[in-house]
């Protein structure tokens, strides 16, 4: 991932779960994390961010995975908030990777992501409309 944004896709499939790939960078700091959960979580993480930002105060939060490093695959949560009343808004994001890949180490990154709600609506769009399928991909772009 070069750009700022959020990227999240999906590199495992089975009858009872999916492999995500989550990426994420401000332009300064980044990171990626391959996390396991549930087949209808990126349908759950669109209806969570439906209609954001909805006012000044509004703040909406998503996790897949772990951040338990006693369990397999890595974690990442998400806390989108806004920043203003004309629709600024940001997205925190933590990343914690799988210790069996990192040699016995988990590695931890919080970032935070500038967003418009433009943007937003459309990453919601693309999530609710990704299949379980490999290769599937959601993006949301940072604001400029």
């Amino acid at each position: 991932m070069t750009k700022a944004g959020i990227q999240i896709s999906i590199i495992y499939t089975d009858e009872h779960l999916i492999e995500l790939r989550i990426m994420a960078s401000n332009g300064v700091f980044a990171g990626q994390v391959d996390v396991y959960a549930d087949s209808d979580a990126l349908t759950e993480l669109a209806e969570v961010l439906r209609d954001f930002p909805a006012s000044r105060d509004d703040s909406r939060e998503f996790e897949v995975g772990s951040f338990d490093a006693a369990y397999a695959g890595g974690g990442a949560g998400f806390r989108f908030y806004s920043l203003d009343s004309v629709g600024h808004a940001a997205a925190e994001v933590r990343l914690r990777s799988d210790p069996e890949v990192g040699g016995g180490v988990s590695d931890t990154v919080v970032l935070h992501v500038a967003v418009e709600a433009a943007a937003v609506d459309s990453f919601v769009v693309q999530l609710a409309g990704i299949v379980a399928e490999v290769g599937q991909t959601a993006r949301l772009e940072a604001a400029a």
